[in-house]
């Protein structure tokens, strides 16, 4: 050993020529820095160890009345763990395996010993003791990592729970009560802030545990930048702030990346902007380097509030320090966003810059490398803002009819969708020409029975795969006539009347009014008789939607249960894989479960298995506290994972 380690032995021995023997070899021992305290017999060994701490016990076989033997069962007894080498006058193989089989570290005949033996037993014995404590300190470090994650994964349950309830029915009661509007918002945005707030202490918390994993698919620049700047406008119009986002140049239409974790960056940085200005602008600015060596995505947040001073701007990216501290305490906030930013950033390959001076405003600049691709299509910003989705719940059902919504964008899909749903139709979605195209055909086909061929088409000028003019020609190639209404944010001179010439029957401009959405599908759908609403009632049970609900939190499944009908969809609740199994077997035709797999004492799992072997077809939902195990997901192929609290939009889509 290079370092002086051992301190402390405890030297048990009652005769003193063998002490003294002993302790001679024991001094001789060049890496022992040794303070030796002796015991004459077992009882005073075992007090000496129960006061005091030692690094080494050495102990004589023969101690009186009792044996070494005795010492050392009583001493692992008592917690005794450091090592201890026995010690007799003659050779005894018998005894030499039952001290081992006892727990002693080595056994050595006195007889036979010089001080090169000793120091090596002593040394083997020391070392064996370090691995031993090494993977003791292992296993302990790592057993409280996964009683951490487990606290945490229970913590995040136990509080996404509660918050399903609260913003749920706070939610519901948004599109219903009008006389409440502003304590409702209070409670909602409120809400909203602890789930933020809860999102990014488990963000840290894995980021601390090097546990933040960051996936790599497609991305759509355009869709990712229209939700983002969707979600944050009305943000910024809130405070009276111009939110603005351009691109100097053409982008790459898709990148590699990690979806959820670049959208979190940028409403990060864009939200900071907008809580620190009063008033003014936040402007994003969207670019593209490419050189063939540096090939980067560049996004520029800059706004014109109270800035950073710059003995400031290395310390805004360290966890729980706010922005307002360096100027005003007016401004909340945990402190977490950009430092989670930073790192999300860091993990992508890319960089964080900020320049700012105070009371000017400041820039945030994230800079994240991407694959080089020279063959990659280029294509404009194309950000398309709109208001959000209207409530199912509002305005009472007046038209009939089955309508196509073609858009690539899925908050549009659903806007749209939510416009012309609550005025009875029954809305069908498409993402692409492509795929408007299959939809239309299987609808016009006479031998599907059970689809309605559609009475009027809301098409999207452009999208991948096939955009809105090509899919029209198509249409009309084939004979088909029903009316197509182009959707486009194309407001230029013309433009109108170029789409009627290519086989559109209307054009609705980009962001849709709902009043001028709602005189143009009247053109086209027939008003709800009462005939034809008992002819839909009789439809009802081949469209309507039948959701289980398996949820052991009464008031987290009756705020699922509100939402669900909100969209239209008949609900059943149960509180226990039992009762669930039994719902299943029923005659019920479910189209969708959602389930807890935290159900008190039993695990949803239970559930999934019965599913996957008797109704393999059912359409399962997790509604999760915590991250769901990547091994369980790939074993059940859940159709798809909410984190709670839900929300009614995320409810929507998956019927879109």
């Amino acid at each position: 050993m290079n370092e002086l380690r051992v301190t402390r032995l405890l030297l048990v021995e009652d005769d003193d020529d063998d002490y003294i023997l002993a302790r001679d070899y024991i001094s001789e021992i060049p890496f022992l820095d040794i303070s030796i305290e002796r015991a004459t017999n077992v009882e005073d060994a075992l007090s000496a160890l129960s006061r005091e701490t030692f690094d080494l016990c050495l102990v004589d076989y023969r101690l009186g009345a009792m044996t070494g033997i005795d010492l050392l069962k009583s001493a692992k007894e008592n917690g005794f763990s450091s090592p201890i080498i026995m010690l007799t006058s003659q050779s005894d193989e018998e005894l030499d395996q039952i001290a081992l089989d006892a727990g002693a570290a080595d056994y050595l005949v006195k007889g036979e010993l010089n001080a090169a033996q000793f120091a090596r037993s002593i040394r083997y014995a020391l070392a064996r003791r370090d691995v031993e404590s090494e993977r003791v300190e292992r296993v302990k470090a790592e057993q409280e990592v996964q009683a951490k994650d487990r606290f945490l994964a229970h913590l995040s349950h136990e509080l996404r729970t509660p918050l399903t309830a609260i913003l749920g029915y706070t939610e519901i009661l948004l599109h219903t009560d009008a006389e409440h509007q502003t304590e409702l918002e209070v409670i909602h945005r409120n809400g909203k802030h602890l789930l933020n707030l809860l999102n990014d202490v488990l963000d840290l918390s894995k980021i601390a545990a090097n546990k933040l994993e960051l996936l790599n698919v497609d991305v759509d620049i355009n869709a990712l930048l229209a939700d983002v700047y969707t979600l944050m406008r009305m943000a910024a119009i809130d405070k009276g702030l111009q939110l603005n986002i351009h691109a100097p140049n053409l982008l790459p239409k898709s990148i590699k990346a990690d979806p959820t974790r670049l959208r979190q960056i940028l409403i990060n940085l864009i939200s900071n902007a907008v809580k620190f200005t009063d008033k003014g602008h936040v402007d994003i600015t969207v670019s593209c380097s490419s050189d063939g060596v540096d090939n980067a995505l560049i996004f520029m947040v800059q706004d014109s509030g109270i800035g950073i001073s710059q003995v400031q701007i290395e310390q805004i990216f360290k966890p729980f320090v706010q922005v307002a501290d360096v100027v005003t305490r007016s401004t909340g906030g945990s402190g977490l966003g950009l430092a989670i930013s930073n790192e999300l950033v860091r993990r992508m390959g890319g960089n964080i810059r900020v320049t700012s001076q105070l009371n000017q405003g400041s820039c945030f600049s994230v800079r994240i490398p991407i694959d080089a691709d020279s063959d990659q299509t280029r294509v404009p910003l194309d950000v398309v803002a709109h208001a959000e989705a209207p409530s199912p719940l509002s305005d009472a059902p007046t038209l009939a009819g089955h309508v196509l919504v073609a858009d690539d964008l899925r908050d549009i899909r659903t806007l749209i969708g939510h416009l012309i749903s609550r005025l009875g139709p029954e809305v069908h979605f498409a993402r692409d020409g492509q795929e408007a195209l299959q939809k239309i055909a299987s609808h016009q086909d006479a031998k599907q029975t059970e689809l309605q061929p559609f009475d009027v088409i809301f098409m999207d000028i452009h999208m991948p795969i096939m955009d809105g003019v090509s899919a029209v020609k198509r249409i009309r190639a084939t004979g088909i006539k029903t009316p197509v209404v182009a959707l486009t944010a194309a407001n230029m001179k013309g433009s109108r009347e170029h789409f009627l010439t290519q086989g559109f029957n209307d054009v609705l401009s980009k962001p849709v009014d709902a009043t001028l959405l709602t005189r143009t599908i009247k053109q086209y759908l027939p008003a709800k008789s009462e005939n034809v609403a008992r002819a839909d009632n009789i439809d009802a049970p081949s469209h309507q939607k039948h959701a289980l609900i398996v949820e052991d939190d009464a008031d987290a499944a009756q705020a699922i249960s509100a939402l669900l009908q909100a969209l239209g969809t008949h609900t059943h609740i149960e509180a226990t894989p039992q009762g669930a199994i039994q719902a299943l077997k029923s005659d019920t035709p479910w189209s969708h479960v959602f389930l807890d797999l935290h159900l008190g004492q039993d695990d949803g799992l239970t559930v999934a298995d019965y599913i996957q072997l008797h109704r393999a077809k059912l359409k399962i939902v997790i509604m999760s506290g915590a991250d769901l195990n990547p091994s369980t997901q790939n074993k059940y192929q859940f159709y798809a994972t909410l984190k709670k609290p839900i929300q009614l939009s995320e409810l929507s889509n998956l019927f879109t």
